[in-house]
C-alpha cells in the first residue's frame, strides 16, 4: 500500500461512548486510520444528534445531516449503560477492544459502575480516552461548557470578540487531539504492553497551540502584529465579487506582489484590489501567495480540492484520511456485536 494512503490503525478496534460533535469527530479521525468503531448508544432515542435537523434521507426514514457525516462507515450498539445487563454487554464488548472513547463529564462513568480505573485493572491493555472541555481535574473540572466558553477562557477571542464559523474547540482541540493522543498510546502499548488513560481537555490544547503567542508574552515582547492582521501585506481585502487573502510576507512574495501594486500601504492596496475579481488576482498574484476567499459551497467545486479528492458523496474526508460506509441504525448491530 503506497504509504500516503497507509491505514495503519487497520485491526485496531474502538468503542465509542461519546455523541454530539468532539468525540465522534474523534472516532472519525480514528476511522480514516483504519480502526473499526462501535458506537454504543442509549437505546431511547440514541445520540441526541440523530433527531435533530437539517435532516438527510436514511433508510426508509431521515437522520441528522451531521450525525451521518460524523458515524459513516460506524456500528451502532444500544446499550442501557445503567442497567446491569447493559454494563455486562459493554464489559464484553472491552474484552476484544483496545480503546475506549468517552466524553462524559468527570466522575459519570465512575457511577454508572465503570470506573475508568478498575477498568484499566480489569483490561491493562486498554486505551481510555476521555475527553471534556475543562479536563478530569481543577476547579472548573465539572461544570458544563462548549465550544464557545472553552475559546473565551483559552484567550482566543479577546481581539475580535464573536462567534467562529468553525468549532475549533470540539474539532482541533478536541476531537483532532484527542485522536493524536489514543495514536500515541496505541504505539506506547505496542512497545510496553500497558493501555493508559488519557486526560484529554479541550482548553489544555487550545492554550497549548498558542505557542508563538505566549512566546511574546514570556519574552516581554509586544502582541505579534505580523500574523494577526498588523502588516497590510497579510491581510483579508474586499474585490468586486467577494475577497482575496494577500499573505505576501517572504521577500520573492513581498517583489512579486511590489512588481505590480501601486503601493503597499493599505490604503493603496485596498483600493487597486478593489477594482478586480478573486479570479483575476488568484490568477495575476499567484507569485504573492494571493488566494480567493471561497464559500462552502464554492470550496466542493474548486480544481485544486476536486484534484485532491477531498470529498465522497458531498461530505469531506476527515484529515487523517478516506471514511465511506453506511451510516448505521440506532442499535443496528447489537446482536452482531454482543450476542
Amino acid at each position: 500500500m503506497d504509504a500516503l494512503t497507509a491505514r495503519d490503525l487497520d485491526g485496531v478496534r474502538v468503542i465509542d461512548l461519546s455523541r454530539l460533535l468532539p468525540g465522534p469527530f474523534a472516532t472519525l479521525c480514528l476511522q480514516g486510520l483504519g480502526a473499526t468503531v462501535v458506537k454504543v448508544e442509549d437505546p431511547n432515542g440514541g445520540d441526541y444528534l440523530r433527531n435533530l435537523p437539517p435532516f438527510v434521507p436514511h433508510g426508509t426514514g431521515q437522520v441528522n445531516a451531521w450525525f451521518a457525516a460524523l458515524n459513516r462507515g460506524k456500528r451502532s450498539v444500544a446499550l442501557d449503560l445503567r442497567s446491569p445487563e447493559g454494563r455486562e454487554r459493554l464489559l464484553g464488548l472491552l474484552h476484544g477492544a483496545d480503546v475506549l472513547f468517552e466524553s462524559f463529564r468527570p466522575g459519570v462513568l465512575a457511577r454508572l459502575g465503570l470506573d475508568p480505573r478498575e477498568l484499566r485493572a480489569r483490561f491493562p491493555r486498554l486505551v481510555i480516552a476521555s475527553l471534556t472541555g475543562w479536563g478530569q481535574d481543577g476547579p472548573m473540572a465539572h461544570l458544563p461548557g462548549h465550544d464557545l466558553g472553552f475559546l473565551a477562557l483559552a484567550g482566543l477571542l479577546h481581539r475580535s470578540p464573536g462567534v467562529p464559523p468553525i468549532q475549533w474547540g470540539d474539532l482541533a482541540a478536541g476531537g483532532l487531539a484527542a485522536a493524536l493522543r489514543v495514536v500515541s498510546a496505541l504505539v506506547g502499548r505496542a512497545r510496553t504492553g500497558e493501555g493508559a488513560w488519557l486526560d484529554v481537555a479541550m482548553l489544555d490544547n487550545l492554550v497549548g497551540f498558542q505557542q508563538a503567542i505566549f512566546a511574546n508574552l514570556a519574552a516581554g515582547a509586544p502582541p505579534d502584529e505580523v500574523l494577526t492582521g498588523g502588516l497590510p501585506i497579510y491581510g483579508v481585502y474586499p474585490v468586486q465579487d467577494g475577497h482575496v487573502t494577500v499573505a505576501a510576507l517572504e521577500p520573492a512574495f513581498l517583489a512579486a506582489l511590489a512588481a505590480n501594486a501601486p503601493g503597499l500601504d493599505r490604503d493603496a492596496l485596498a483600493a487597486w484590489l478593489g477594482t478586480g475579481t478573486r479570479a483575476r488576482w488568484a490568477q495575476e498574484l499567484a507569485g504573492a501567495c494571493v488566494v480567493p476567499v471561497l464559500s462552502p459551497a464554492e470550496v466542493l467545486s474548486h480544481p485544486h480540492v476536486v484534484a485532491r479528492s477531498l470529498f465522497s458523496g458531498g461530505l469531506p474526508h476527515p484529515p487523517t484520511g478516506p471514511v465511506t460506509g453506511p451510516v448505521p441504525h440506532l442499535g443496528e448491530h447489537t446482536e452482531a456485536e454482543t450476542g
